[in-house]
Parts: structure tokens; C-alpha cells; sequence
């Protein structure tokens, strides 16, 4: 292996020494020809118990596994497959593709194809599976998530550069119980790990992904600050910018939105958009929409709005932060269902948005003097 390349370690589950030699084939032409810098090293078992034995040490770390769900070579009366497919489910994280001819023997609660979860009959010859391995080894996402990853090496710095310094702080605290303990030290832990990803290999802050803006689905139970909402019947989009506070407690009975005006409906953002598609790119209108619209994604163009960026199936989109409304909070209840909640947005862009949104609506104009009468008297001898 060119001493440049990346190792993507794959598990192979499937107990046919024939397809065993394709998947090797097939692997070794990848390595060999492959236009990546990514080399795969695989690992073949045949037998569910070894297959269970060698997931639970610690010591050996995998990128992706491919799972058969015959492995007795049955004819499709075994689905001991499955069994190797809900340990890693339930306790590693990385993808699993299932390719099998006997895939209807999948269980029940397994089901459900994802990035990291693929269902494919085993004479499915459009599926790479190499490639589909690789595209997701070169997201970073194994590396970050596995047992010796960058969250677990973070956490080991927390744990002796940080909480160790700290920790008779909770020790000797009597005022909670242990289990308002617990929560403290989980929210003390999770913000040291943020402020450890928000720092590049030089020490310098990173730019965020458009994805980083949204959680999706919510994962609050009930409607809270920073959620996106869809309005029912008008389709139209707000966010809430109730205190956090008031929510938290139940005291709202009320819920402020905002409307969140999209890019395809008219407003600013259509407006520059069809200005900068039109033919010529070097007229002052085109140079001026060009500039205004990068000050609108950088939230610098106006504190009456607020820009949200497109997720999935979450459009562009603007807060208007003169387009309010309040609606009640039992609108949110199940059995009205007058809104969905669609995502929320990440908190520490909402404290930026509410701050915007309380900038907006505290400033203090004053009265205008009459500036000829004041320029008058200023000159006259």
C-alpha cells in the first residue's frame, strides 16, 4: 500500500467462498486501478459468532461492513445475518450495506435505507459498493464517530485537561441531585467539545456548513425558540422568537413568529437574484444586486433581516423581522396541528438571530431638529 494512501477497513460478513472471491476481486481491482487516494483493507468472516467476537474488540476499528443475511448457506432458511447487523446498529457507528439474496429476510425493524444503511440484491451489478464506501470515508464521518475517533480523543482531553481541575465543584455540591449533577456535566462536557470543533489544525476559527444551521428533525418535544415552522393551509414559513425562557417554563401562552419570506416568492432576495441572472455582468445594477446579495448571506445588509440558508428540502429564505405575528401556543398541540415544526435552528445561531431581532426593535429614534433654524442661528453674529 503507497505509504499516501488512506486505509478504509472493511468487514465482510458472507459465508460463500465464490462470492467471498468476487468481493475480493473486486476490491483488489479498486486498490489497484481506482482513481482515489483511498485503499480498502478487507476483512472476511464467515461465521456470525466470529463476526460478533471480532465487532467487540475494542481494539479492531472498522470504516464500513458489507452483512449477508444466509450465513449457513441455506438456501434462505438462515437470517442469522441479522444479528450482525443490529450489534453494529445498536453499538458501532458506520455504514452497513446488506447484499444478500435472500434481502425479503431482513427483519422487521432494520428496515429503512440511509446514507449509512443500504439494502441490495446480490445480482445488483449497477451498485459500487467501493465507491459508495469511499465517497463516505472521505466525508471524515468514521473518523470522527469510532472508538478511537476525534470525538473520543476530545473527550479524553476533557476528561484530564479540563473536568479533572474542576471536579470537586461537583462533588461537594449538595444543592442537586445526582441526576441534575449528571445533566450539568453533560452540558459542561458538550461545550467543551464545541469549542474544540470550532477550532481548525491552526488554531483558527472554522466556517461553518449550511447543514450545521438546522436540526432536523426538531429534537425538542414541544415548540421552542429558533424553531422553523410551516404554517398550515398558507404554506407560508416563520420562526419562533419566544424567550427560550417562557417556553421552557410553560409561561408563553402566546408564540411570536416571524415570516420567513423564501427566494421564490417576491421580495429583496428574488429581486437581486433575477438582477444578477440577467445577461449582462458588468452594469452597475448587476455589480450593485452582486454586492447587496453577498451582504444579505453575511447578514450584513440590513438589521431588518436575517439570512437562512438552504437545507434539503429547507429553502433560502429571509427573516422579516417587521413581518410579525402571534398565534397561541396550544396551536402547537397535538390534535390542532395549525403549524409543523419543521427543524430548529442550531442555538448558537439563534442567539444571533434574537439579538438581531432585539437590536431591531430597541433602538430609540429621536426628534429632528430643525436644522435651518439651527444652521441660522449658528452663523448669525
Amino acid at each position: 500500500m503507497s505509504s499516501q494512501k488512506k486505509c478504509l477497513d472493511l468487514l465482510i460478513v458472507e459465508d460463500d467462498i465464490t462470492v467471498q472471491d468476487v468481493y475480493k476481486q473486486r476490491i483488489e481491482y479498486f486498490n489497484q486501478y481506482g482513481e482515489s487516494n483511498i485503499e480498502i483493507n478487507l476483512t472476511i468472516e464467515s461465521d456470525k459468532d466470529n463476526a460478533l467476537n471480532l465487532l467487540s474488540n475494542t481494539n479492531r476499528i472498522f470504516d464500513g461492513a458489507i452483512v449477508d443475511l444466509d450465513l449457513k448457506n441455506s438456501g434462505g432458511n438462515d437470517s442469522s445475518g441479522n444479528e450482525v447487523i443490529r450489534e453494529i446498529k445498536q453499538n458501532l457507528r458506520f455504514p452497513i450495506f446488506v447484499i444478500s439474496g435472500t434481502t425479503h429476510n431482513l427483519d422487521s425493524d432494520l428496515h429503512g435505507d440511509t446514507a449509512f444503511f443500504k439494502v441490495r440484491k446480490r445480482d445488483d451489478d449497477e451498485f459500487d459498493f467501493c465507491e459508495e464506501f469511499v465517497n463516505i470515508y472521505n466525508t471524515g464521518i468514521t473518523n470522527i464517530l469510532n472508538r478511537k475517533g476525534m470525538i473520543e480523543q476530545h473527550i479524553n482531553k476533557i476528561f484530564w485537561n479540563h473536568l479533572s481541575n474542576s471536579m470537586d465543584l461537583w462533588i461537594g455540591d449538595t444543592k442537586r441531585t445526582p441526576e441534575q449533577k449528571q445533566n450539568t456535566l453533560l452540558r459542561f462536557f458538550l461545550l467543551h467539545v464545541q469549542e474544540y470543533l470550532e477550532l481548525t489544525t491552526e488554531s483558527d476559527f472554522e466556517k461553518y456548513h449550511a447543514a450545521e444551521f438546522y436540526i432536523t428533525p426538531p429534537i425538542k418535544g414541544k415548540v421552542y425558540t429558533g424553531d422553523v415552522i410551516i404554517e398550515k393551509g398558507t404554506e407560508k414559513r416563520y420562526i419562533v422568537l419566544t424567550p427560550s425562557c417562557d417556553l421552557a417554563q410553560s409561561k408563553a401562552k402566546e408564540v411570536l413568529l416571524a415570516e420567513i419570506e423564501s427566494k421564490d416568492k417576491d421580495g429583496i432576495l428574488k429581486n437581486f437574484i433575477n438582477i444578477i441572472h440577467k445577461d449582462d455582468k458588468i452594469d452597475s445594477l448587476y455589480l450593485n444586486a452582486e454586492a447587496d446579495l453577498k451582504k444579505i448571506i453575511s447578514n450584513s445588509y440590513s438589521n431588518k433581516y436575517h439570512y437562512l440558508p438552504k437545507y434539503q428540502d429547507i429553502c433560502d429564505g429571509l427573516i422579516n423581522f417587521q413581518k410579525l405575528k402571534t398565534v397561541k401556543n396550544k396551536d402547537f398541540c397535538e390534535g390542532t396541528l395549525l403549524f409543523e415544526r419543521i427543524a430548529s435552528v442550531n442555538s448558537s445561531f439563534t442567539k444571533d438571530i434574537v439579538a438581531r431581532f432585539s437590536y431591531y426593535y430597541s433602538r430609540q429614534g429621536s426628534p429632528d431638529f430643525d436644522v435651518d433654524e439651527i444652521y441660522e442661528s449658528l452663523i448669525d453674529k
